[in-house]
């Protein structure tokens, strides 16, 4: 017993450390937050043959500074986005597709400018009704991965409902056990310690998962999909905008680490038949659900690559490089992330 709660005090310890390393990663470093914006940020990148950067978006609304972090973090404002937008296009950068960037780095050329591209995970409605204005204003090309299930409203956000019910609450059970988040500190603790063994479950039988852990709590995990997620005649309406490229992101946003081959194929597979369907158009780009290293290794490149896709990316990596020609399976990308 002595020894469990040393292992346990420790682990404490570790979590803590890395919660405040990820804190000011995300806020003072990732090349400088926007990374080659400023003349000292280009040339720290300069010897790494920086050509570029894709940004990762998900919601783009207005933050709540009393939310937790590591959902707030996924939001910017409209009004930042468009900062950011006019910032870049002042310092010459160009915005360009997914398409432009996949001929460029399928070229031995290097492009005359530095670029920008934006991606936005999932298919959240402000991606409709906040920043497609800002994007039409500037003229500027964007891409939105869509995970069909999410249209369909059959995607657990269990990542809000979470937050909202360690929010709302002084402890919090989950699969017998308790725990304590009375402090803004402990509740941001909890959420971490709980996502990570959500991420654990098996994503097919997700939701039986979760009403088994939560089974002390009456919860509509569907209720927050419902009142987020863009409607199929929104998706059909932006496609058809010259700007907007719509890719691929599974159907039900799992971790693909933890489906088997035929699963992760099917996964894939069904997600892009229905987009296509959807829009008319074929679906030529790819977003990994998640997106970390904890998600993704090489059996996902490997079984991505049988889908012949132009482009695919991750969630992390930084810029565009001359290099990426090597990981087109796993291609970088930044959070956009609003101090």
């Amino acid at each position: 017993m002595y020894f469990c709660r040393k292992k346990d005090a420790l682990m404490d310890i570790f979590r803590k450390i890395k919660q405040k390393a990820e804190h000011y990663y995300r806020h003072h470093i990732v090349c400088e937050q926007y990374p080659m914006l400023t003349s000292y940020s280009r040339r720290a990148l300069r010897p790494y043959g920086t050509i570029g950067i894709v940004y990762m978006l998900h919601h783009i609304s207005k933050k709540n500074p009393e939310g937790i972090p590591t959902n707030e973090d996924l939001k910017i404002s409209p009004q930042f986005l468009e900062e950011i937008i006019l910032r870049y296009k002042e310092q010459g950068f160009d915005f360009i597709s997914l398409n432009k960037l996949s001929e460029i780095i399928s070229s031995k050329e290097t492009p005359e400018h530095p670029f920008i591209v934006i991606t936005i995970d999932d298919g959240y409605l402000d991606n409709y009704t906040e920043a497609f204005p800002v994007f039409e204003r500037q003229q500027v090309p964007f891409a939105i991965f869509v995970a069909t299930d999410f249209i369909d409203n059959r995607v657990i956000l269990w990542w809000d409902i979470l937050e909202d019910l360690i929010l709302k609450n002084n402890s919090v059970k989950m699969g017998g056990n308790e725990y304590q988040c009375q402090t803004f500190q402990e509740k941001w603790d909890v959420f971490r310690i709980l996502r990570e063994k959500i991420l654990l479950f098996d994503q097919n039988n997700l939701e039986y998962e979760l009403r088994e852990a939560f089974n002390n709590y009456d919860i509509d995990w569907y209720e927050p999909v419902q009142r987020k997620a863009m409607s199929w005649e929104q998706i059909k309406t932006i496609s058809k905008h010259p700007l907007c490229t719509i890719g691929a992101h599974t159907v039900s946003h799992p971790a693909l680490n933890r489906l088997s081959d035929k699963e992760f194929r099917k996964e894939i597979a069904d997600g892009v038949a229905k987009l296509e369907e959807a829009i008319g158009k074929p679906i030529q780009h790819f977003a990994y659900p998640y997106g970390s290293q904890n998600e993704i290794g090489e059996r996902e490149y490997n079984l991505i690559a049988e889908f012949n896709f132009k482009t695919v990316f991750a969630s992390y990596g930084g810029c565009i490089t001359e290099n990426n020609k090597n990981q087109i399976t796993h291609l970088p990308r930044v959070y956009l992330h609003e101090r």
